[in-house]
């Protein structure tokens, strides 16, 4: 797994470098719902992707079309039907320490998506890029305030940003 600052310096292109290769022809899941800002991430992020890639690429999950709890498992099963053996991206909101709050993971692997609100959704994903918007105590994961809002926002144009950037790698 590997952990980035979203303030750091080159830390987009770091992501990026470390993405490249990895999305010829991966399929993005976006997890999340509108109804919470710190569980927005994955919709915003699947909006800005449509917007912004320059490369064609299947996103499912964006603002007006969540894929949440109660409709990510039917999700994942007409992804696998329409996209067999493609490699899927998976984009999520996570919690961690305080520490690492507004952070970015990058992980090799799957995801439990609805592990914080102790939901058991299964694992899905090959590759997930996580951004920690709440404490692991999730006091303030329900916090729709202009702070979360501007968190919120702020990480999903990273984690958009540095897949279009890896996508424009893989396609020179």
């Amino acid at each position: 797994m590997i952990e980035l600052n979203i303030d750091s310096k080159n830390s987009k292109q770091l992501l990026a470098k470390q993405l490249a290769g990895k999305l010829a022809g991966a399929i993005v899941l976006c997890i999340g719902t509108e109804k919470v800002v710190t569980d927005s991430i994955g919709p915003r992020v699947g909006s800005l992707l449509n917007e912004n890639m320059s490369q064609p690429i299947f996103v499912y999950g964006m603002q007006g079309a969540n894929i949440h709890a109660q409709n990510i498992a039917k999700a994942v099963e007409i992804i696998k039907q329409l996209h067999p053996n493609k490699p899927l991206l998976v984009v999520d909101a996570a919690v961690g320490e305080q520490s690492q709050i507004g952070r970015v993971q990058l992980s090799f692997g799957n995801i439990s998506p609805g592990a914080a609100t102790n939901k058991h959704l299964g694992k899905v994903g090959d590759v997930s890029i996580v951004g920690i918007v709440a404490h692991r105590d999730m006091a303030d994961f329900y916090d729709n305030s202009v702070e979360q809002s501007i968190l919120a926002e702020r990480l999903s144009q990273f984690i958009a940003t540095t897949i279009v950037m890896a996508s424009k790698a893989d396609a020179d």
